[in-house]
């Protein structure tokens, strides 16, 4: 199925956050419009998505400490390969559930919604995951970190 804007989002400023979530899960079939697709269109339109978002906002502080979670983890894992030490299991278990948490929080330990909550109250009104791009929520999570750090981390109540 060839990728266009009427069976695919290929625009993030269009893509709805909550599809996001669920891409960044691995259902890439929530880059679909339509209902028909097939996972290789699925893949591609995610690609097209996740490289404007990598364009527009780059690799951040959170994406470089998942890295380096992850060559943590791997390094683990390659010892572990190497001695034979059963002790090093557990290391594998523990780097593997710190980047399994800073994943599903984005590194910031807090998940999208929860992060959805702190921007609703700021704004002064409710903003669900339907009802914003990825765009929109990136680029309001930006602003909020500027007030926040502005006001000394202090929020008017």
């Amino acid at each position: 199925m060839p990728i266009t804007s009427e069976n695919y989002y290929i625009k993030l400023n269009e893509f709805p956050l909550s599809n996001w979530i669920k891409c960044c899960d691995g259902e890439l079939e929530y880059t679909r419009i339509a209902k028909r697709g097939d996972l290789r269109a699925d893949k591609e339109a995610w690609d097209i998505l996740y490289n404007q978002y990598l364009n527009k906002y780059g690799l951040g502080k959170l994406y470089k400490r998942q890295l380096e979670q992850m060559k943590k983890k791997a390094n683990a894992e390659l010892d572990y390969v190497i001695t034979g030490d059963k002790f090093k299991l557990t290391i594998i278990e523990m780097e593997t559930s710190r980047l399994e948490a800073m994943l599903s929080t984005a590194g910031t330990g807090i998940t999208i919604e929860q992060s959805l909550i702190h921007l609703s109250k700021w704004l002064g009104y409710w903003i669900r995951t339907k009802d914003i791009s990825v765009t929109e929520f990136f680029d309001m999570t930006k602003e909020y970190e500027k007030y926040i750090k502005a006001n000394n981390g202090k929020e008017n109540k």
